[in-house]
C-alpha cells in the first residue's frame, strides 16, 4: 500500500482537465460545469444558445450536425489543444403519451393513444438522445487522445461521461414518455459499449443515470423547476436531486477518486428506481 495521505484537496481537485459540456448552459449540465470550473478545470459548454457563466466558454454547437460538431472540434483544437473529458448531456423529452383511463377503456384507445406521437418528435429524440451521443463522441476522439497525451491530471486517463436518465430502466405502465425512456436505455448501453471500443486507447466511458433534478425537463413534469421537496412516493429520500449531488459526483468521476472506473452506471436517483417495476 502507498503512503498516500488520502488529501481530499487532491483526490477530487479538477486542476489541469480541459472538459467540453453539451447541454452544458441549464440544469444538470449547469451543475456540473460549475462544479468543474469551481475546481480549477477549463470548461468548456455547448449549447443552443451562447450564454456567459463566469469563466465557463460557451460555443454555440448542434450535436445532431456533423458539420457543427467538426467546427467545435476545431475551435477546441485551437484555444486549448486537447481535452480530457467529454461530457455528452444533451438531451429532449420527445413526444409524450396521453395513457387512457377509466374502466371502460379499449385496445383500440391505446393504439390511438401510441399512434398519436409524431414520427418526426419520435425520430428526432432518438436523434438528439443517441445518435447525437454517438457523433459527439466520435468527433472528440482524437483531442481526447491528445488529452492522454498532453496532460491533464496525472494517473487519470482521458474520459466520456454520458448523461441518461433512470428512465432507462422503467418499464412500467405510468411510462408517458416512450421515446425518451428508450431512447435513454440505448445511449445507456451505447456508453458500455464505448468502454470496451476505447479502452485500448486508454479512453474511458462511463453513464449517469439521474432521477429528478431542478432542469427545464423536470418542470415541464411538475411545474416548477425550484421544487426542493418532493412526495415519499415519488422519491423515497423526499427530494430532488441537488447541484451538490451532482456536483459531487461529476468531481469524483472526474478526478482521481474515479480513475478506476469505466463502463459503469451511476444512479443518482434518491431511491426513486425502488418505486417501480425495471430492468436495473
Amino acid at each position: 500500500m502507498s503512503n498516500s495521505t488520502f488529501d481530499p484537496t487532491k483526490l477530487f481537485s479538477a486542476e489541469g482537465l480541459v472538459v467540453v459540456i453539451t447541454g452544458g448552459g441549464t440544469g444538470i449540465g449547469l451543475m456540473m460545469a460549475t462544479a468543474l470550473e469551481n475546481n480549477r478545470a477549463t470548461v468548456y459548454i455547448v449549447g443552443r444558445r451562447k450564454e456567459k457563466f463566469g469563466k465557463i466558454i460557451p460555443l454555440q454547437g448542434d450535436v445532431t450536425s456533423k458539420e457543427s460538431l467538426s467546427s467545435l472540434v476545431s475551435t477546441i483544437e485551437q484555444q486549448s489543444g486537447h481535452i480530457n473529458l467529454l461530457i455528452n448531456n444533451s438531451g429532449i423529452h420527445g413526444p409524450a403519451i396521453t395513457h387512457p383511463k377509466g374502466p371502460n377503456k379499449t385496445i383500440q384507445d391505446l393504439q390511438k393513444a401510441l399512434w398519436e406521437a409524431p414520427t418526426d418528435d419520435f425520430l428526432s429524440t432518438f436523434g438528439v438522445n443517441v445518435s447525437g451521443v454517438y457523433y459527439t463522441t466520435v468527433a472528440f476522439l482524437n483531442l481526447l487522445d491528445k488529452g492522454n497525451k498532453k496532460g491533464g491530471i496525472h494517473g487519470v486517463t482521458s474520459q466520456v461521461v454520458t448523461v441518461s436518465s433512470i428512465a432507462a430502466y422503467r418499464r412500467d405502465e405510468g411510462i408517458n414518455g416512450i421515446a425518451y425512456s428508450a431512447s435513454k436505455a440505448a445511449v445507456t448501453h451505447l456508453g458500455k459499449i464505448f468502454s470496451s471500443f476505447l479502452k485500448e486507447y486508454d479512453i474511458r466511458s462511463n453513464v449517469i443515470a439521474p432521477g429528478i433534478y431542478p432542469s427545464e425537463m423536470s418542470a415541464q413534469v411538475f411545474g416548477d423547476a425550484t421544487i426542493a421537496e418532493l412526495p415519499r412516493s415519488i422519491v423515497p429520500l423526499g427530494r430532488m436531486g441537488t447541484a451538490e449531488d451532482m456536483g459531487s459526483l461529476i468531481l469524483f468521476l472526474a478526478t482521481h477518486g474515479g480513475a478506476y472506473i469505466s463502463g459503469s452506471i451511476m444512479t443518482t436517483d434518491g431511491a426513486r428506481l425502488t418505486q417501480f417495476p425495471s430492468t436495473y
